[in-house]
């Protein structure tokens, strides 16, 4: 009788982690939905849960498009949710792709974030900032994350940094250069912080927050390099006076 019902115990286990292991994608989201936000959308879904792809992933107004998902099962023995995601297409400047490995603790919700990399549009990037002047730019922007890890209210630990190799901006007649920026991050109460290195045709000086509604808080100064064209150095003079070195103060 212990021996029928240790291999009925054995029998039922193994039936319920086989069917878990083939539960296609699309039915383990149907049955997560009323834990979701309401504003994350799904698009076609394939595969299983623990290796699978959606064909985008929008949020508001972002949309993630081709997203691949590769789950380590192992991790699940240590209480730990570990998977590879890879996104969108890299040739494809008006997607944003990228890849990284992704852990979430299943006991405290702690998330962390390694070897990741993004690639997106300043243009993208724009829409989440508030600038004194109109401005029109065009280029793509690298984000590189050694390592990330949540805290209060969502960044404890950061090693990374954000460039991009070149910058377009349009002028009253055609388009014209600023060249690269880059900086470096790292948290800075709760939040993330960007602090611009000053070696750039802009002349900025900058250190940026980034909130956790992906708002940034900029306070810095500027004084663009006499090869710009005079129209950047006229659209300056409306930040306000110049310091005795000639920099033009930044608040946003």
């Amino acid at each position: 009788m212990k021996n029928t019902l240790t291999l009925t115990l054995v029998f039922l286990v193994s039936f319920v982690l086989f069917v878990f292991w083939q539960l296609p994608a699309t039915i383990a989201i149907q049955l997560s939905a009323p834990l979701l936000p309401p504003t994350i959308q799904f698009g076609q879904l394939s595969g299983s849960v623990w290796e699978g792809h959606v064909t985008e992933i929008r949020v508001q107004q972002m949309a993630l498009k081709n997203v691949h998902w590769d789950i380590t099962p192992a991790a699940l023995l240590t209480g730990r949710l570990q998977l590879n995601v890879k996104v969108g297409n890299a040739r494809d400047k008006d997607e944003i792709s990228g890849h990284g490995d992704i852990a979430l603790n299943l006991f405290n919700q702690h998330v962390t974030l390694d070897d990741t990399v993004l690639r997106f549009s300043v243009e993208q990037a724009m829409g989440h900032v508030t600038l004194p002047l109109p401005v029109e730019a065009k280029g793509r922007v690298l984000l590189n994350v050694s390592h990330f890890s949540m805290g209060t209210p969502y960044c404890e630990s950061l090693v990374g940094d954000i460039r991009t190799p070149n910058i377009d901006v349009k002028g009253l007649n055609n388009w014209f250069s600023i060249g690269e920026l880059e900086g470096g991050l790292d948290c800075k109460s709760g939040n993330i912080a960007i602090t611009v290195s000053p070696d750039n045709k802009l002349g900025l000086q900058a250190d940026a927050l980034l909130s956790q509604n992906l708002q940034f808080n900029v306070n810095g100064k500027i004084k663009p390099d006499a090869s710009l064209p005079k129209e950047v150095h006229d659209a300056v003079k409306f930040l306000g006076r110049a310091d005795s070195d000639g920099y033009y103060p930044i608040k946003l």
